[in-house]
């Protein structure tokens, strides 16, 4: 059977596995908390526990990985870890008022407190309520807080130097974004160890990762590691608090693949768009990614190295460029691996098995941006046509849209780049409600102002997220991509 059809039958197809998923709980976990949380750490064969009061919770890693990782490593990692998903958890039991830490001063509490600090704007902008839509609100809770910590000296990882610059750790989602890192990775002679990090609250997305990672292997002779975020149970179901911060979690999590693999990168899959910012309610600047920020990844690089005790360096080969050039770079450099992509969380389980739930605005984004290209979305799974009337509401650069699923949708700092994909799509033939629309509010401008749209979300821009031996390459596959259409 043809490999792309194989894939695209193989997931769209009804399958058992969502059958017997069960839903999500829709609560926090029950912990007893009368204003106080007492947080402590434990060390197990296979990972790390962390007691909450009455709660135990235990982020397990491969025997293999975990038993490699030395054991003052564990210990400091254990401690680094607790912190960095534990101390948003008064915006999630809002009675707390104090939380003890039965541990010295972790390493990561200063990048944690000014990432949080600077990342709550954004959570602010998805709040339906009022006064939780207030960033000095959300603020005032932060500072309120009393942390406490053990008066014992704070623990520091011996120095390993031992690390390849070849060899590179990836948190891979099979969205567009680590596609593509994928790819140039692999053109540039990166070998990648990719890992899927599983969130408790998105059941139904890691079913299907999984299956797509099965042809995936067989196809590249790439594996691709799980690892279940037990530990994400810490965050507001279906809501905003407790996932700001989520990938540099991540950049602590995979510090133990990091140690395995000597590897000399993390390779994150950032795009220049991450560091737009706008001005929020509250007239605070707000960045609807902060953590995907270019500024806030050189930080973060800094943070792990310092836990990871190595020389490891945390990057992205993507931070020129703009989600739309991301697209057409994938699709037509690589086709290949970009039949493999899937960027909805599937928040819910599907009507029936597939990549794509089709009523996000993150799947409306990804279908204009795939007709923008002239690529058709059927070949990632789409099945509808969200160019019809009932879909209009998804895309975010129409005022009738009820509030959007992801905060940058919601903030609308993307919305030139959504018009500039309509009118590419427009001008390739593409009609339907949607589009009509589209003519009717955007038209006149799009057309207008092509050539600048274009200008910007093809050109070439900021590099210093890009491993410096490897930027003049990256540039270079980049320029060749993306001439013709600026």
């Amino acid at each position: 059977m043809n490999t792309t059809k194989h894939v695209h039958e193989q997931i769209i197809t009804e399958f058992p596995q969502f059958q017997s998923i069960e839903e999500p709980k829709d609560r926090l976990p029950s912990i007893k908390v009368n204003g106080v949380a007492h947080i402590g750490t434990h060390i197990f064969d296979r990972g790390l526990e962390v007691k909450i009061n009455n709660k135990s919770i235990r982020l397990r890693y491969p025997r293999s990985i975990w038993q490699r990782f030395p054991k003052n490593h564990q210990k400091i990692l254990a401690q680094n870890l607790a912190y960095a998903l534990t101390f948003q958890i008064p915006y999630l039991y809002t009675s707390i008022e104090k939380v003890f830490y039965n541990m010295p001063v972790p390493l990561v509490e200063p990048f944690f407190f000014k990432a949080l600090s600077l990342a709550l704007p954004s959570t602010a902008i998805m709040q339906s309520q009022k006064d939780k839509r207030i960033t000095s609100n959300l603020l005032r809770r932060l500072f309120d807080i009393d942390y406490v910590f053990s008066n014992t000296k704070s623990d520091i990882p011996s120095y390993n130097r031992t690390s390849f610059s070849d060899e590179a750790i990836m948190p891979f989602t099979f969205g567009k974004d680590s596609l593509l890192t994928f790819a140039l990775a692999r053109e540039l002679g990166i070998h990648v160890s990719p890992i899927y990090i599983a969130e408790p609250y998105s059941p139904y997305e890691e079913v299907t990762k999984k299956l797509l990672s099965e042809q995936f292997k067989k196809e590249f002779h790439a594996k691709i590691a799980f690892l279940r975020n037990s530990l994400g149970v810490l965050r507001e179901p279906y809501g905003w608090f407790g996932w700001e911060l989520q990938l540099t979690q991540y950049s602590l999590m995979l510090l133990p693949y990091v140690y395995a693999k000597k590897a000399g990168y993390i390779l994150f899959s950032n795009e220049q768009s991450c560091d737009d910012t706008i001005i929020d309610e509250d007239g605070f600047r707000c960045n609807p990614v902060f953590e995907q920020s270019h500024s806030w990844l050189l930080q973060n690089s800094l943070m792990a190295s310092l836990v990871g005790g190595n020389s490891l360096s945390i990057g992205s080969l993507l931070e020129p460029i703009h989600e739309i050039a991301i697209m057409r770079i994938l699709h037509k450099r690589y086709p290949d691996i970009a039949k493999y992509q899937s960027s909805c969380d599937l928040p819910e389980k599907p009507k029936s098995a597939g990549r794509w739930c089709e009523h996000c605005s993150k799947c409306a984004r990804m279908y204009i941006f795939l007709l923008a290209h002239g690529i058709s979305p059927k070949t990632v799974g789409f099945k509808h046509d969200m160019l019809k009337q009932k879909y209009l509401g998804y895309f975010s650069i129409f005022s009738e849209g009820r509030i959007q699923d992801f905060g940058y949708d919601q903030s609308e700092a993307g919305k030139n780049e959504q018009i500039l994909a309509f009118r590419l799509a427009y001008r390739r033939g593409f009609r339907g409600p949607v589009m009509r629309a589209f003519v009717r509010h955007y038209g006149a401008f799009a057309k207008k102002h092509e050539r600048k749209l274009r200008e910007n979300f093809f050109g070439i821009h900021s590099t210093r997220t890009i491993p410096g031996d490897l930027r003049p390459k990256v540039v270079r596959i980049f320029r060749s991509q993306l001439a013709s259409v600026v």
